[in-house]
């Protein structure tokens, strides 16, 4: 928090924080240049060396502190504003933030136009566009009184402006954290102080530096409980997904159009209140003093609520997700699997999440493209066998469900029935239970619905040992409308030989074995007969997959081959009838 150095900070401390919308107490930012720097700067004012000797000092001081947190964004844009507002003093001019929010912004951009394409430059200035442009007019809208309402307005103001910067870059916000920062921002300056003096103290004194630390410690420790029970509420934070640009330009059309209006509004009601005052006709005289306030509150709630709808209106075009189509979508995940489904009444289904080349898939593939698409709620979890490149993802998000690292939830876990499954099969189970979610096993003949959607399972068979997890996976077809889609885990040839006679044309693939020359044998893909067709794998992995056998029987059955380590995550989506398919790296 002193130096903006992250390397060693604790993954799953740093999640709390981002889940409480606290994490920005992490980076350096004018908070930290505003504590330090103009308590820098009144110090040496007290101590005698009057504005323009401070102020030199201060500055030169600040600008080194800046480069040596590393020259963030966030941290050089607070340098350059308090560079302006030392000078201002100094030269006995006013300061002005917007002005100061405005030149520090040509410095930044001068240096690297590219900043305009980053979440520090987006996010940090429009913090304080929030805190300059929106917070002063909805404190005179609401009419807000005292330093807590105050407090509370800016906090909104701030998230307001932000909101659909933070939606493209992370696909939530916090909204807890709207409140939790009335407690924080009034008590990071105690942390901040309670570090500088440990640091000073401590290169004389370990026992000196060790007691200037306990205030610090104290409230870390306090941030850190409310970040724990902030996870587990179910409203902390809100998934609204990836916004269009026409979205995001809507949204600030109307929060304006909102702030407008309500300011004319709010404008008028006082001037007609002043009218009424000068020719001596003011209520409170005249007619009972509780009527007269609550006529008072009742005109000043008029200008708020044609804020709230027209704030309310913004989020609304924010969160819509245009299209009615099934969505199939082959994740990028390494040498794995991660398949997720999307149906158009709004169910999701995880199908196998896991690699066996790439750490953290759930934290970096898996949650970001949920994230991106708007899902807070999976109806059910599939794992088709407990390989590792299967389920190391569905392990972690489990994990992060139980703890409450994700805003992510599950219905249900459904595993393929086996009589003697391995241990990490059990351990999937007690995940799952922890997390709050039921367990389902399935086997050959099971099927269920999920509106227009329908799950059948083809394996594995009844009695199923799970000796061969491989061969004794479970093999799902999907059926919307007049589109088939088939799911394979890791099955071979004797497991695909093994359901011929149960198996339809499809008109989607998800091929076995990340493309292993032991699975999609000639037999099997005769009588699917695929047009599309994905491989999931990595481009560096050591099996040789895909098998250059393979990928020539999927050529000559017909099949439109797609392959993860190409195209990034691949997308196949269809309205019942027409299938078309969407890559994050276009050919």
């Amino acid at each position: 928090m002193l130096l903006g150095e992250k390397s060693e900070l604790d993954q799953e401390l740093k999640l709390r924080y981002q889940m409480a919308g606290m994490v920005h107490i992490l980076a350096i930012s004018g908070l930290h240049i505003s504590i330090l720097g103009m308590g820098l700067f009144s110090l040496l004012k007290r101590i005698g060396l009057g504005n323009a000797g401070a102020g030199l000092v201060s500055l030169c001081v600040m600008l080194q502190y800046g480069m040596l947190t590393g020259g963030s964004v966030s941290a050089m844009r607070a340098v350059c504003m308090f560079v302006l507002n030392v000078g201002a003093r100094v030269l006995g001019r006013t300061y002005d933030l917007m002005t100061a929010l405005a030149l520090s912004a040509i410095f930044l951009l001068l240096d690297s136009p590219a900043y305009l394409y980053s979440s520090s430059f987006l996010l940090s200035f429009g913090a304080v566009v929030g805190l300059g442009a929106v917070s002063p007019h909805l404190i005179r809208i609401t009419g807000a009184k005292g330093k807590a309402g105050k407090a509370l307005i800016s906090s909104l103001s701030v998230q307001a402006a932000t909101l659909p910067v933070m939606l493209v870059f992370f696909g939530e916000v916090s909204v807890i954290g709207i409140l939790l920062n009335l407690f924080v921002l009034p008590t990071v300056g105690g942390v901040l102080i309670s570090g500088l003096c440990c640091s000073v103290l401590g290169l004389f004194s370990v026992n000196a530096g060790r007691a200037a630390a306990v205030p610090g410690r104290i409230l870390l420790w306090l941030y850190e409980k409310v970040g724990m029970f902030a996870g587990k509420l179910p409203f902390c934070t809100w998934i609204g997904g990836l916004p269009e640009i026409w979205q995001s330009i809507s949204y600030y059309l109307l929060l304006a159009s909102g702030i407008i209006l309500a300011y004319v509004m709010a404008s008028g009601i006082q001037k007609k209140e002043e009218n009424q005052l000068a020719v001596g006709k003011k209520v409170s005289e005249n007619s009972d003093k509780i009527r007269g306030v609550f006529r008072k509150t009742a005109k000043r709630a008029y200008p708020a609520g044609i804020f709230l709808l027209a704030a309310a209106a913004g989020i609304f075009v924010l969160s819509r997700k245009p299209g009615k189509e099934l969505r199939i979508t082959c994740l990028d995940i390494g040498q794995g699997d991660g398949i997720v489904l999307e149906i158009p009444d709004g169910g999701v289904f995880l199908m196998d999440c896991g690699s066996s080349n790439k750490k953290n898939t759930a934290q970096y593939q898996l949650l970001p493209y949920l994230k991106s698409r708007g899902i807070s709620h999976i109806n059910g979890i599939m794992i088709s066998h407990t390989d590792k490149d299967h389920i190391s993802g569905i392990m972690e998000l489990l994990e992060f469900m139980e703890q409450g690292l994700t805003s992510v939830r599950s219905d249900a876990l459904i595993l393929p029935d086996w009589e003697e499954p391995p241990e990490v099969y059990n351990t999937l189970i007690h995940l799952a239970h922890s997390a709050g979610m039921k367990v389902l096993q399935v086997e050959s003949g099971n099927s269920f619905r999920m509106g227009e959607a329908g799950f059948h399972i083809l394996a594995p068979a009844k009695d199923a040992l799970g000796e061969d997890v491989n061969e004794e996976g479970m093999v799902v077809e999907l059926e919307y409308r007049d589109f088939r889609g088939l799911f394979t885990g890791d099955a071979g040839e004797p497991a695909e030989k093994a359901i011929l006679n149960r198996l339809r044309d499809v008109d989607f693939l998800k091929v076995g074995h990340h493309g292993s020359r032991y699975s999609s044998c000639r037999e099997f893909l005769d009588q699917v007969k695929a047009e599309v067709a994905v491989i999931s794998c990595s481009d560096s992995n050591t099996y040789g997959h895909p098998s250059p056998e393979t990928t020539l029987r999927l050529k000559k059955s017909g099949a439109k081959t797609e392959f993860t380590m190409k195209s990034g995550a691949v997308s196949v989506c269809t309205d019942g009838k027409r299938m078309w398919v969407q890559r994050f790296l276009e050919e």
